[in-house]
């Protein structure tokens, strides 16, 4: 204690000293220190001292300034606090009156965002932070040169507000401004701008939009990592990005921060904050299915925390999870019947502060657009005397033009004069022409001559241009040809591929059925020998869930096998086979299927388009039970003028325009194999609807 008081002795000392020297550097605030009493109260003995020794000095800008400055720290101290918060709105309003007496704008907005950030942190004043907020709008507009400086925070403070009030749209588009002009402040701070990337994460995170949110957490990170941060910014972060892969169930990384975050607030003494990062961490636990870890944790933050609803509800949510984990139905039930209540507790609070919410977003939406309307104003004001500059510059124009004119006269005179000149000049240069002329006409004459057997040249080469020509035309019906025989080729090559596609399937299906189905039944078999009631309860239960399984891969080889080439295929043909197909896949019940196709067995196609027709079907069958979400999905088989149509739609969760995969790829390609064409339309919640149409032989 001695010694603190003797640093403070030593910095009074230089303190009257620097401010003879016009110096009125104040110390910096360590924010992990807030929670000591000691150290805030020996700040605040070291800013009283220092404003009575400014007030002791003859009146002077520079003993103002100094006496403003350490007014600011001082609020911030007592805000830093926070037991004491109401005397920095106290200090902050001595600051902003003293700052207008003296005419000294930085100053004012100082105590304005000391004074936001007090009503702001209340919860219930919004409606005067708002009002602040666009007050210090109002200055930084009428001073430019400290816009690069405040803007940035005015619009973090609109963004943390809008978030409060679940405005997150309006959040989104405060704080991605604020980053902007973060950009042009030259005193930016990396904790500041980790601060600000933080803000903006929370709100993607409450948007449900956790990639943006995992973004700008990890950059807010690399801010802090780089020893720009202080330990409970680092805390504050480390649990917003344990929260944040909750959210994106990856349990065992939120794990990792969250014990960062538990380990932080230990070091700094903090349990009401700690105890938000043990509630997180017991719901990871949970989803990792550690019940023991869970449950020490969550018991833990409610003892740590006995006021906040939140915490508490996330800690008994997390309780009830972990016994019921361990089928501990007792204290399960206690834990849901104190989370209950905890939970209408919060809605209960929730709604008294409803009123006080609209009221702030309606007092909001009014500051907007008088502010928006008193800009508008300006910008009029602005135009107005713009166009009274272009008035004057008008009047200078018409001036300059009339002497322009006056010049133009007399450049036009003397113009005369010059032509009068040389017309005399002309004339002595005629008679001289008349002998020239002569002259021109046998040099004329001797041209004639050279152009005749230039024209004999030109013709010669003519036709050897036109014997080239047809030459060229000789080889181009070649290549044409030569073309032609190359498609027909690559045809023979596709349908060779094709044949040997169906050639493989029919293999392969002929391999699981005969080979891979009787090594299945002989396995069962074997299994089977067991006497399973001499088996323990644990080994029976084994013995059973193999027989199950078994069962089970003998029946999705019997599938695979005939899927890869349904003999009613090959026997029936296409019709009968997506029948069969569709008399299958409801079996499933989990998407209804209904077929309609013309009154005929067999179809005018060869056996490779009935093959590649039933494969694009099933394909797309597929597709809808895995991804469609459908209810129903219909099957439609018709005649066309210029072909076959084959038709499938569903009522599913439909998919992006431009989505595309291996298995649309391949049914687009088969269907052109066979000189079709292939549509998709689809629209986001109404279904989507595929068309193939084929020409038929």
């Amino acid at each position: 204690m001695q010694r603190i008081w003797l640093h403070i002795l030593l910095f009074l000392l230089g303190a009257a000293t620097t401010l003879n020297a016009q110096s009125y550097k104040t110390p910096t605030f360590n924010f992990d220190r807030g929670a000591e009493r000691t150290y805030v109260d020996s700040l605040l003995h070291l800013s009283r001292q220092q404003v009575w020794l400014i007030g002791q000095q003859p009146a002077s800008p520079t003993a103002d300034t100094a006496r403003m400055e350490w007014l600011h720290f001082m609020a911030t101290v007592y805000h830093n606090s926070f037991s004491r918060r109401d005397s920095s709105r106290v200090i902050a309003r001595q600051l902003a009156q003293l700052a207008q007496r003296k005419r000294n704008i930085k100053y004012q907005l100082k105590a304005l965002q000391l004074l936001e950030r007090y009503y702001r942190s209340a919860g219930d004043q919004f409606t005067e932070a708002l009002r602040l907020n666009f007050q210090m709008l109002k200055l930084v507009e009428n001073n430019p040169p400290l816009a690069n400086m405040y803007t940035w925070r005015i619009y973090r403070n609109l963004g943390k507000i809008n978030t409060s009030l679940d405005q997150h749209a309006e959040a989104v588009m405060h704080l991605l401004n604020s980053l902007t002009w973060f950009d042009k402040d030259p005193r930016g701070e990396q904790n500041q701008l980790a601060d600000l990337h933080q803000s903006l994460a929370n709100v993607y995170l409450l948007q449900g939009k956790l990639t943006d949110a995992e973004t700008h957490f990890i950059k807010a990170l690399a801010r802090l990592d780089n020893q720009h941060g202080s330990l409970s910014s680092l805390a504050y972060l480390s649990n917003d990005l344990g929260r944040l892969y909750i959210a994106q169930h990856k349990p065992a990384v939120a794990v990792a921060y969250l014990k960062r975050a538990i380990m932080y607030w230990g070091q700094l003494s903090s349990p009401m904050p700690q105890s938000d990062a043990l509630a997180d961490i017991a719901e990871a636990y949970v989803a990792l299915g550690q019940p023991d870890d869970a449950i020490a944790n969550a018991k833990q933050a409610l003892a740590q925390n006995k006021v906040v609803f939140a915490v508490r509800r996330t800690a008994l949510a997390a309780l009830v999870g972990a016994y019921q984990l361990q089928h501990d139905w007792k204290n399960a039930l206690d834990a849901q019947t104190l989370y209950l209540a905890v939970k209408a507790d919060e809605q209960q609070a929730k709604n008294r502060t409803e009123a006080l919410r609209q009221n702030a977003i309606f007092e909001r939406e009014r500051l907007e657009t008088t502010y928006q309307h008193a800009h508008q104003l300006q910008e009029q004001r602005y135009q107005t005397l713009a166009r009274e500059a272009d008035i004057a510059r008008l009047n200078n124009a018409i001036q300059t033009s009339a002497l322009q004119q006056q010049s133009q006269t007399n450049a036009l005179r003397f113009k005369l004069e010059k032509e009068a000149l040389k017309t005399a000049a002309t004339q002595r240069q005629l008679a001289q022409q008349a002998t020239i002329k002569q002259l021109t006409v046998n040099e004329l004459t001797t041209r004639l001559a050279s152009r005749k057997r230039l024209q004999n040249t030109l013709v010669m080469s003519l036709t050897m241009i036109s014997g080239l020509g047809l030459l060229l035309l000789y080889y181009s019906f070649r290549l044409r040809r030569t073309n032609r025989a190359l498609r027909a080729k690559n045809a023979e090559i596709e349908a060779a591929l094709l044949k040997g596609q169906r050639l493989e399937r029919k293999r392969v299906a002929t391999e699981l059925h005969d080979r891979v189905s009787s090594l299945l039944g002989a396995t069962k078999m074997t299994i089977q020998t067991i006497d399973a009631d001499t088996l323990p309860p644990r080994a029976k239960k084994l013995y059973e869930n193999s027989l199950f399984l078994l069962d089970d891969a003998a029946k999705q080889v019997r599938q695979l096998s005939h899927n890869l080439l349904p003999s009613r295929l090959r026997e029936q043909g296409l019709v009968r086979a997506i029948d069969d197909l569709v008399a299958r896949l409801n079996l499933a019940d989990q998407t209804e299927f209904s077929f309609s196709y013309p009154d005929t067995d067999r179809l005018p196609l060869s056996e490779t388009a009935e093959f590649n027709l039933y494969v694009i079907c099933l394909e797309l069958c597929t597709n809808i039970i895995r991804h469609a979400q459908a209810s129903h999905a219909r099957i439609e088989l018709t005649k066309q003028e210029n072909g076959l149509q084959l038709v499938l739609q569903d009522d599913g969760v439909g998919i992006h325009n431009s989505a595309s995969g291996m298995g649309l790829t391949n049914i687009r390609e088969r269907a052109q194999q066979l000189g079709g064409y292939f549509y998709l339309e689809s629209i986001a919640g109404a279904g989507t609807q595929t068309t193939i149409l084929v020409p038929v032989s």
